[in-house]
């Protein structure tokens, strides 16, 4: 089957009290899928990419219901694997409001997505007829076998001749610094669009100077990659954040400026990715930063990790419609 971007990672079940809630209050908690790959798939989806998400599942209601929602979102589900054996990995979340942080708190041992081999996935097959494939630096914190496998795919994707997008997506609860940028330097010389962040960029990579749209093209010179997506804090906070994309030496930029009420964070910079890559495909990185921005923004305003914007809407906001009411 022919589709536009194949993504492959983990998803958890994400509980999470209701408003800024935290967990010791008890009460109910509402459910949500995370996983940074399917939040893409899903968002890109939603903007008009024909989309593939590629993971392994437990054979269990948690399981479908991945399953199940990918399927909803007209995500294609042919190259999803199954275990009997293993469990879908959990998380709670509590949305903290600032200057409270947002806490996450993993229970995701021995998960399905953990325990992948080389055999569960035929990559050539998967990737033989898509033009992008997506994964991120999580997959190989969770295990040496997830590190394998995407590496693999990784390795088959530019075999093949496709465009390799990585998200660093460093999380400080999986590994340490240090072992993320020996471990993902394994990865850069496959690929050529990459996404990071103005914390993983100092923490990960080592790069010492103040977050700027420089930095994005530095990035890119160092690692040898085509694109460079950079997301930071602007220093004079002349907007909530700033992008920066380096793409074949020529600098893009965005940011948000305006009145924003954010309801939860989560799955925004999955977002930023999802419109990067719709716009990257149609016309090239003017485009991408354009639709990355404006899928950022409503994402923070939508609770859980999918963005639910339409492309009328993402097309309507940047046309500078903020209608509060419509009817």
């Amino acid at each position: 089957m022919s589709v536009d971007l194949v993504c492959f990672g983990e998803t958890l079940i994400r509980l999470s009290p209701p408003g800024a809630g935290v967990i010791e209050q008890g009460g109910p908690l509402n459910l949500f899928l995370a996983g940074s790959e399917l939040n893409v798939a899903v968002a890109a989806q939603r903007l008009g990419l024909a989309t593939s998400y590629v993971s392994k599942l437990a054979a269990n209601p948690l399981g479908k219901l991945v399953y199940n929602k990918c399927r909803e979102q007209g995500v294609a589900t042919d190259w999803i694997r199954w275990s009997d054996e293993y469990r879908q990995g959990i998380y709670f979340f509590e949305n903290g409001s600032p200057p409270r942080p947002g806490m996450a708190y993993y229970d995701r041992k021995d998960s399905a997505f953990c325990h992948v081999a080389p055999a569960d996935f035929d990559w050539p097959a998967i990737l033989a007829e898509t033009k992008l494939f997506l994964t991120s630096g999580i997959n190989p914190a969770l295990s040496p076998a997830a590190h394998q496998v995407t590496l693999d795919a990784v390795r088959a994707a530019k075999r093949l001749g496709k465009l390799v997008a990585f998200d660093i997506n460093y999380r400080s609860k999986l590994w340490d610094t240090a072992a993320a940028g020996r471990v993902l330097a394994e990865y850069f010389p496959y690929v050529d669009i990459l996404f990071i962040s103005g914390g993983d960029a100092a923490d990960v990579l080592g790069f010492t100077e103040p977050a700027g749209d420089d930095l994005a093209l530095r990035i890119a010179e160092r690692l040898g990659v085509a694109t460079v997506c950079l997301i930071y804090d602007p220093v004079h906070q002349e907007s909530l954040w700033r992008i920066a994309a380096a793409s074949d030496g020529r600098l893009y930029g965005a940011g948000h400026q305006g009145r924003l009420v954010t309801v939860d964070r989560l799955g925004a910079g999955d977002a930023f990715t999802a419109g990067f890559l719709t716009g990257f495909l149609e016309s090239g990185p003017a485009l991408g930063v354009e639709l990355g921005n404006a899928m950022m923004t409503l994402k923070n305003t939508y609770y859980g990790d999918f963005t639910w914007a339409t492309r009328e809407q993402i097309d309507a906001y940047r046309a500078g419609d903020v209608s509060l009411l419509k009817r």
